[in-house]
C-alpha cells in the first residue's frame, strides 16, 4: 500500500473518497433506470447506440445522462478541481487535483445486454493516485480505495490473489480499438497458451483491472487504454497489495496508454513471458 495522503474535503465535511462514492452512485442510478432497455431486439436503438470514434468505439445516450448526473455531484463538492470526463472532456484548469470520470466503462457490453459494466471515478494529484471508486450497477458492487487506506468491496477489505504460478493464473485482456494491435494480442495469447489456466476478454478495462485487484483475476493487461479507463482501478490494485505498471514494467499514470496489473508474482512472470512479443513491442 502507498503512504497515507490527506484527501481533500468538501464544504459539507465529506472527504474525496466519500464524494467519489456519491458521484458513482449518481451515474449508477441513471444506468439502472435504463437496464430494462438493454434486453431483447431493438436494444441498441432504444439506447441510442452510435459510433463515437473508431469503427468499434461506441457510445449511447445513457453515457451522456449518467455523466451529467455524476458531474453535477462532483462539481458541487469540488468546484475548483479539474475533471477529465470521457464524454465531455476537460473541465477546469490549474488545480493540482484531477478527477477522471467514465460514466459507463463497457458501453458495448451495456448496449448488448451483457452484465459487465461499471462507473469509474478516480482522483489523482501531483502525479499520485489518491482515490479510486468503481461501481457495478448490475451486481450492486462498489469497489473503493484511497491512498494508504486499503481497498474494499461493499465495505469489506479485498486483496490481490496470492497465486505465484502463471500455470494457475486466470488472465484478463481486451482487444481494444486498434485492429493491428488487437491481432497481435491474440497471437501473444496463443504463444502463452498453455502456460496459464484460462483467459477472459472482459469488455471493460476498468472492471478487468479491478478484478485483478480483488483476486478474481491474477492479472489484467491492455495495450490501448484511455486515462478514464484506468485512473480509478490503479488505486484499487495497488491498495489491495498488487502491482500496476506499464506493459514494459515501467512507471504508470492514467496517461500511459497501456497497463499490466495484478498479483505481484504473476505480474513479474507475465512481463518475462511477453518480453519478446510483437504485441508488447507494438505499443512501447
Amino acid at each position: 500500500m502507498s503512504e497515507r495522503l490527506a484527501l481533500p474535503v468538501a464544504p459539507d465535511g465529506s472527504d474525496a473518497l466519500q464524494v467519489a462514492v456519491r458521484v458513482a452512485e449518481a451515474a449508477g442510478a441513471e444506468i439502472r433506470r435504463r437496464l430494462p432497455d438493454t434486453l431483447g431486439a431493438g436494444a441498441k436503438e432504444r439506447l441510442g447506440l452510435r459510433t463515437k470514434g473508431g469503427w468499434n468505439d461506441r457510445v449511447t445516450e445513457v453515457d451522456k445522462t449518467a455523466e451529467d448526473a455524476a458531474l453535477a455531484v462532483l462539481t458541487s463538492a469540488f468546484p475548483d478541481h479539474d475533471v477529465f470526463a470521457e464524454e465531455s472532456g476537460a473541465h477546469g484548469g490549474g488545480s493540482p487535483y484531477r478527477w477522471y470520470l467514465d460514466p459507463i466503462d463497457g458501453t458495448r457490453n451495456f448496449a448488448s445486454g451483457l452484465p459487465h459494466i461499471c462507473v469509474s471515478v478516480g482522483l489523482w494529484a501531483h502525479g499520485e493516485p489518491l482515490v479510486g471508486v468503481l461501481l457495478d450497477p448490475v451486481r450492486n458492487e462498489t469497489f473503493a480505495a484511497a491512498a494508504g487506506r486499503g481497498a474494499a468491496l461493499n465495505g469489506k477489505p479485498v486483496y490481490v490473489s496470492d497465486e505465484e504460478r502463471m500455470e494457475e493464473a486466470v488472465l484478463g485482456f481486451d482487444i481494444g480499438y486498434k485492429g493491428p494491435e488487437g491481432k497481435l494480442l491474440l497471437a501473444a495469447v496463443a504463444e502463452l497458451w498453455p502456460g496459464f489456466q484460462s483467459v477472459r476478454m472482459m469488455g471493460s478495462a476498468a472492471l478487468g483491472i479491478t478484478y485483478a485487484g480483488c483476486g478474481r483475476l491474477e492479472l489484467y493487461a491492455h495495450h490501448y487504454v484511455q486515462p478514464w479507463d484506468i485512473a480509478a482501478a490503479i488505486v484499487v490494485v495497488r491498495e489491495a497489495g498488487g502491482v500496476a505498471t506499464s506493459l514494459n514494467g515501467g512507471p504508470l499514470t492514467p496517461e500511459t496508454g497501456n497497463i499490466a496489473a495484478g498479483a505481484p508474482q504473476v505480474h513479474a512472470r507475465f512481463l518475462e513471458a511477453t518480453a519478446d512479443s510483437s504485441w508488447r513491442a507494438s505499443v512501447l
